[in-house]
């Protein structure tokens, strides 16, 4: 009875991932004004399907260990998802309702696949959901109180440099990267405020009319301050978001193909001093070119995730029936290759649609956007989403080198999670900013 439960429920969620996507899809033509223009129908359809899909991921997992001692963390859980999207489309009206869907649907396999590696690290991240989802709330209103943002420039500056200095000299190492900051036992990683910091100011430098090559000098030298403090941290990944998010910024203010170039041959150049200069980069590249031939120790990560994304093919083991618990430190740099595993590479094909849903919408905001500080703050935050999603899937499926950030409201950490909700309800404010403009 059991195995026939898990092998139907297979080819359901493969069911909720398509139907999901399917009209996110039509909500995608209904804002073009093509063909469709029930928009809120499908957003609705959206919400029962995030609903039907935490019930049967739960109610799979409950009877497979036959242990109910949770089921209050359940309707928790169900109580947070189903109604916290619906505030937040009723409080702010204006803002991308598409959007949100996506993000709790994220929300909701991250916490499931949680729960199925280790209950206990479900419950802490989803203290970690509430705290930034009740953030995120409260970011369109303080960005409202607040004077002009783009008049701070040199204090997001200062901040920014201050927080990766302390981290340098007061941080502690983990993982082979000194990113990790305590404060009367709170640890947090400095570089994920930071790299909110970091858009602000570019967009702040770049946001008047008319730019001159002159006006690039000082931010760029600045943002290589940056990168150099994240590069000495050996935190390679967090500089390689930056630094991609850097030329993208710089891109949309000068419009200068040749800046991309002089910025990927530097880039380049620096990929290559970075490998000559760090031993742990070092052990990161021949681990991508070569996991098999050092299998039991260095390639070992990489290796169980490969073996867990090819083991159980299109539609997976079933959730709970897999062994992703063999991957070291799953929850954070290889929940990609569990989802795999458990739910099926159809299905993590959808997980990687749902991403590029949400950043196709966040490219909306920006492209909706006529105060330029606020083209360049969205472009800028949507980059970095799409970055650090395309350097961990790529990592974990050996596209790249693996760089250990996290997989945006899907992996387990605080910091990461509360900074993610933080960039959403930024470009919400945008959303909100942009609505009342065209009424205005």
């Amino acid at each position: 009875m059991y195995n026939t439960i898990i092998n139907i429920s297979r080819y359901i969620f493969f069911i909720y991932m398509t139907l999901f996507l399917l009209f996110g899809f039509f909500v995608c033509l209904g804002e073009k004004n093509i063909f469709f223009k029930k928009i809120k129908l499908f957003i609705s359809i959206q919400r029962i399907i995030i609903f039907l899909f935490i019930i049967s991921c739960f109610s799979i997992l409950f009877y497979s260990n036959k242990q109910y001692k949770n089921i209050d963390f359940f309707f928790l859980v169900i109580t947070f998802i189903t109604i916290g999207n619906f505030i937040s489309c009723k409080i702010y009206k204006n803002s991308s309702h598409l959007l949100w869907n996506g993000i709790f649907f994220l929300l909701s396999i991250g916490i499931v696949m949680l729960y199925r590696l280790n209950p206990e690290l479900a419950k802490r991240q989803f203290v970690w959901f509430v705290l930034g989802y009740g953030i995120c709330l409260c970011i369109p209103i303080l960005l409202n109180i607040l004077p002009k943002l783009d008049i701070f420039q040199y204090f997001y500056l200062f901040v920014g440099l201050s927080l990766l200095l302390a981290t340098l000299l007061l941080g502690k190492e983990n993982g082979g990267a000194k990113n990790w900051l305590t404060i009367k036992g709170f640890t947090f990683q400095p570089s994920e405020l930071v790299k909110l910091l970091f858009i602000f100011y570019l967009a702040s430098s770049f946001c008047k009319e008319n730019l001159r090559l002159r006006d690039l000098i000082f931010p760029s030298l600045m943002s290589m301050l940056f990168i150099i403090c994240l590069v000495f941290q050996t935190d390679l990944g967090s500089a390689l978001i930056f630094s991609m998010t850097y030329l993208v910024i710089i891109y949309i203010s000068f419009s200068k193909m040749w800046i991309i170039w002089a910025g990927a041959i530097l880039g380049i150049f620096s990929s290559y001093l970075g490998y000559k200069m760090f031993n742990h980069v070092r052990i990161r590249f021949k681990t991508w070119i070569d996991p098999w031939s050092d299998i039991n120790n260095k390639g070992y990560q990489i290796a169980q995730s490969l073996f867990a994304i090819c083991s159980f093919g299109a539609m997976g083991s079933g959730l709970g029936q897999g062994m992703p618990n063999k991957i070291p430190i799953v929850e954070r740099d290889m929940i990609f290759s569990a989802i795999c595993e458990e739910f099926g590479i159809f299905f993590a094909i959808g997980l990687i649609l749902i991403f590029i849903m949400i950043f196709y919408g966040c490219v909306r905001i920006s492209l909706n956007t006529q105060n330029r500080f606020l083209i360049i703050l969205s472009s800028g935050m949507t980059s970095l989403l799409c970055f650090q999603t395309f350097l961990i899937i790529g990592g974990v499926t050996k596209l790249i080198p693996l760089t250990g950030v996290t997989l945006p409201f899907v992996s387990y950490g605080g910091t990461s999670i509360i900074m993610s909700f933080v960039t959403i309800g930024i470009l919400q404010w945008v959303t909100i900013h942009n609505v009342k403009n065209k009424k205005d």
